[in-house]
């Protein structure tokens, strides 16, 4: 905590303290100054005074029955006391039993005053008249008028009617208007001595009239402060109450006394019913402990820090609380701990949903980068603790911008979304799935004993991302190139691992994609040959460093030349003449591979064109198209105008397009084949058998011919499985109408096999390898005999 904030701290604690304790004070004072306790306190007075007056009266008569005076008393004196006794104690048993009910009542306090001083006027004239020592009782009842009366004025007047009474006792006995009593010691003409009388009355109205000053200017200043300690009282309270935080009060032991509108709002408990409540009924159960321990400091008198907590509400809900907790102490003892907290409930939710924010994927909710550092360095602490390993898998979307860019971004978002569900579904609890940008995700496998553990992932993954996603009413084929690496076979460093993993990604990639890689050393050379290649790729075309070669394919049946594949070199000035293996997936991770794609059909349809008019027999260029080709907004019209600018003919142009690109988005690649077949353009299905297409699919597409992949042929004659997928996707081509060819055949024994299963055209080195475009001509002129012998 920074030094501003613990004075902050400290300020709060001391001023809550201080709250508390003027809160008592002010409460202490306003219970003293409220009507019906005056009344009630008056009416107590009067029984402790009668009780010392009849204490000392008993006294007084006993005394003088042993004197030489004796029982002196009178039977009307004694009837006389008796009465007003009796008057005095019946009127105050009233006001004492029913001093809330008389407090409201008007002029109640007016006449309770004029009852006393009439009771004290008749027991002056029954004890002796200006002879009694029972006058000083007036100051009493004067005081009394000035507790229980807040105008000061009419406490004078009061005054002036006690005055006027004890004025008529006199008067009366000194004109003999009624009798006057004798009393021991005095002599009995100061009755009627007038000089006496009058300064007695004289004497007794100025005292009375210094009480009535002095104890009027008394309760002024205590009704002044009593005042002041409402208005502050008020203030306090309508700060509490207004205040957004929430502030309480209990005792030591968690009872609760006092708690303001912001928490009764928040925790929606009802605040008249406070008083049954304990401070344990609203902390959480998981902090109760902590909390209690920190009061328990407070009523100690021990510094608090500030601490964050949960409340419960009176629906079971908990809030986030932050606050100070302090004691007032009286006396050197605990008195009542006051809490201020406020509500950080939506404080702690962003801060998680900030932290969430960074640390993971906005549109997946998988980890990003920045979190799957971290759980790749645990990964490896955890692996070198326990002697055990730990990978990564590194993985890229085969195809994606392609997606993105036709279907558009909302169906790419889905599909990313999808393919985060499968990989968790793929994975354990304790490893973790992150995305760590575009189409790519990293995947880190905790506690492997073999590198085989980390396959077997890839492997299930590979199969969980085969089955087609369906995004809005579109049904997308998505595959993944997978690339791994090993701590701490492969590097100690998590950046280095991940740098591992994504160079063995992009050997997946060129090894075919949807497949998965273990990093090894040489892959480290191949990063360094793809840099180069990226770097000079973007020149090659301006260079003309690109060249074609053409391998025909064959009618099985005839052996002649039915169109010849167009194949993409690329002689590099460093590397030499580099196979379309090396660089075809690379170009089309760069965008490179449309403007390359296009240089090939262009420069394929020139070839043929020239080819025609040298009067050479007429065949098809096969021209393989990239997804990211096929799937370009201006594909159809880029190859309308090659066919109108190069003069040739639809029907002398082949595309061959893969099966998994046409998948991926069939309901897409559907209108783009009827546009190019409706140009005469004859159309291949590429690599069959090793995508996801069906019979269902397959009568939707407007294509001509299906080409066999070459991994089924080249074990045609020892593989009873390859020979029967072979027979079937022939089989289902001839019930289709399609056409059916074979590439890849290097042997007579698959030349046989291929042929005897009605195969219509093959292609392979058994007939001819790639030649360059120069000996294509010679090829197609003279080559006949040859392909048919070795047809034969």
């Amino acid at each position: 905590m920074s030094g501003i904030e613990q004075e902050s701290a400290e300020s709060s604690a001391n001023w809550v303290e201080s709250l508390g304790k003027y809160l008592q004070n002010s409460n202490m004072k306003t219970a003293l100054l409220e009507g019906h306790e005056r009344f009630l306190l008056v009416a107590k007075a009067r029984w402790l005074f009668l009780g010392f007056v009849a204490v000392y009266g008993a006294c007084a008569g006993v005394g003088y029955m042993f004197s030489d005076f004796g029982w002196f008393v009178t039977t009307s004196q004694l009837v006389g006391l008796v009465v007003g006794v009796l008057f005095l104690l019946t009127y105050n048993a009233i006001y004492y039993v029913n001093h809330k009910q008389l407090a409201g009542l008007p002029f109640s306090g007016h006449f309770q005053v004029l009852l006393d001083y009439l009771c004290v006027t008749l027991l002056v004239h029954l004890s002796g008249g200006v002879a009694s020592w029972f006058w000083p009782v007036y100051l009493l009842v004067t005081f009394e008028a000035a507790i229980l009366i807040e105008s000061r004025a009419q406490v004078y007047l009061l005054g002036i009617f006690a005055g006027s009474c004890y004025f008529l006792v006199l008067a009366g006995a000194y004109l003999d208007t009624f009798p006057y009593f004798n009393m021991p010691f005095i002599d009995p003409g100061l009755h009627h001595h007038a000089f006496f009388l009058a300064l007695m009355w004289f004497w007794v109205s100025l005292l009375n009239t210094i009480a009535a000053v002095v104890s009027n200017y008394l309760m002024n200043v205590l009704r002044r402060g009593h005042a002041q300690v409402q208005a502050t009282e008020a203030r306090l309270k309508e700060f509490l109450e207004g205040a957004n935080d929430l502030i309480f009060s209990v005792k030591p032991d968690g009872q609760f006394l006092y708690a303001n509108r912001a928490w009764e709002r928040v925790l929606g408990y009802d605040r008249s019913n406070i008083s049954e409540l304990s401070l344990e009924d609203v902390i959480d159960a998981d902090m109760r402990i902590k909390c209690m321990a920190e009061i328990e400091k407070a009523t100690r008198g021990e510094k608090v820090e500030p601490l964050e907590g949960r409340l419960k509400t009176e629906a079971g809900e908990e809030v986030d609380v932050e606050g100070t907790i302090t004691c007032s102490f009286q006396n050197d003892e605990a008195g009542a701990v006051w809490v201020i907290c406020r509500d950080i409930s939506a404080r702690n939710k962003a801060q998680k949903q900030l932290y969430f924010m960074a640390h993971h994927d906005q549109l997946t909710g998988l980890p990003n980068r920045l979190f799957f550092a971290d759980r790749l360095r645990q990964a490896q602490a955890l692996a070198k603790r326990e002697k055990h390993q730990c990978g990564i898998l590194y993985l890229d979307l085969d195809r994606f911008k392609i997606i993105n860019d036709t279907l558009g971004h909302a169906v790419g978002d889905i599909l990313l979304q999808e393919v985060g569900k499968r990989l968790l579904r793929c994975i354990r609890e304790v490893d973790t799935v992150a995305r760590i940008g575009g189409d790519e995700f990293s995947i880190v496998l905790v506690n492997l004993n073999h590198v085989v553990d980390a396959e077997q992932v890839a492997t299930k993954i590979l199969k969980a991302l085969a089955k087609p996603v369906k995004a809005e009413e579109h049904e997308i084929f998505i595959t993944t190139s997978i690339g791994i690496s090993i701590y701490p076979n492969h590097d100690d460093d998590p950046e280095g691992l991940l740098k591992k993993a994504d160079a063995a990604m992009y050997q997946a990639k060129a090894q075919g994609r949807n497949n998965y890689q273990v990093y090894d050393h040489s892959m480290d050379q191949d990063a360094e040959k793809r840099l180069m290649l990226e770097n000079g790729m973007r020149r090659a075309i301006e260079r003309e460093e690109f060249r074609i070669f053409y391998q025909p394919k064959i009618d099985s049946v005839t052996g002649e030349i039915t169109a010849l594949e167009a194949l993409i070199r690329w002689e590099h000035p460093e590397l030499g003449l580099l196979s379309p293996a090396e660089f075809i997936a690379l170009a089309e991770e760069t965008g490179l591979i449309v403007p390359i794609g296009e240089w090939v059909m262009r420069r394929a349809c020139l070839d043929n064109r020239r080819w025609l008019e040298e009067g050479l027999p007429k065949v098809r260029v096969a021209v393989n198209v990239s997804g990211y080709q096929l799937q370009a907004k201006n594909f159809v019209a880029a190859v309308a105008t090659v066919l109108e600018e190069t003069g040739l003919a639809g029907d002398c142009l082949e595309f061959e397009v893969t099966e998994t690109v046409i998948m991926q988005n069939p309901d897409f690649v559907v209108g783009v084949l009827t546009q190019i077949r409706d140009m005469g353009i004859h159309i291949s299905i590429d690599d069959f058998g090793t995508g996801y297409s069906s019979l269902a699919h397959l009568k939707r597409f407007s294509v001509n011919t299906l080409k066999i992949d070459r991994t089924f042929v080249q074990d045609i004659e020892k593989n009873s499985t390859d020979a029967a997928i072979t027979s079937a996707i022939i089989s289902m081509g001839s019930s289709l109408n399609l056409k059916v060819i074979a590439e890849g055949v290097e042997t007579e024994g698959q030349f046989d096999m291929l042929k005897e299963r009605q195969c219509d055209e093959m292609q392979g080195y058994l007939f001819s390898k790639p030649v360059p475009v120069e000996d294509v001509a010679k090829l197609l002129r003279d080559g006949l005999t040859k392909r048919k012998h070795n047809g034969k």
